[in-house]
């Protein structure tokens, strides 16, 4: 039985669909979805674990760990102790955070433009570290330093095969926490686009 936020009581345990409106402001941030990706990358973190892995002072976070916990997106998931003070814990609601139904909801457009802004704008920033990383690789099987884009007109058997990957990629990058790697981070668009008028630019 889905709840008021449309995420199921009982059903997938490990998904939470972000739909309410507050929470889909409050992810339409650079900050606070890096903050929220770091933690489903890492698992339960505190705040200077998260700034060294984000390359931020901890100073600069803590208003948006504050928002996404207020938000219900991040929650304190225990305590640890390091240099004999307690630190806080944060994790996500749960180990996969989707926005992807929001789409069906036209009044979340302009909040989902805003958040696909974000993404983007993270992703270049995140090539961009990726550049001059030491452990970045390439070429081959390995590689983890890439980029693509490409337009075309496949079947529609080919966009589910298609599809298809694209969520075999989320659940390896979800199931997979290899401590001994570097993180990487993956970000993807899937539009259809208008064909111009001819002559139109």
């Amino acid at each position: 039985m889905a709840g008021s936020d449309g995420n199921s009581a009982a059903g997938d345990q490990d998904t939470y669909w972000v739909l309410r409106k507050d929470q889909l402001e409050c992810m339409a941030s650079t900050v606070r979805m890096d903050i929220v990706d770091h933690l489903v990358g890492n698992g339960e973190m505190s705040i200077k674990q998260l700034a060294v892995s984000m390359g931020r002072q901890p100073s600069s976070i803590y208003y948006h760990i504050n928002m996404l916990v207020e938000a219900g997106l991040v929650v304190e998931a225990g305590t640890q102790v390091s240099n004999r003070r307690t630190e806080v814990l944060y994790a996500t609601r749960a180990p996969r955070m989707r926005l992807q139904k929001a789409l069906a909801d036209p009044e979340n457009f302009e909040t989902i433009d805003r958040t696909v802004g974000a993404i983007c704008r993270q992703a270049h920033r995140d090539f961009v570290q990726g550049l001059t990383h030491p452990d970045a690789l390439l070429e081959g099987p390995d590689r983890n330093l890439g980029f693509f884009r490409l337009i075309n007109r496949p079947s529609q058997e080919s966009l589910r095969e298609i599809n298809g990957y694209i969520e075999r990629i989320a659940e390896i990058l979800w199931e997979e926490r290899d401590m001994d790697q570097p993180l990487i981070a993956f970000a993807w668009t899937l539009t259809p686009l208008h064909d111009k008028a001819e002559g139109e630019e």
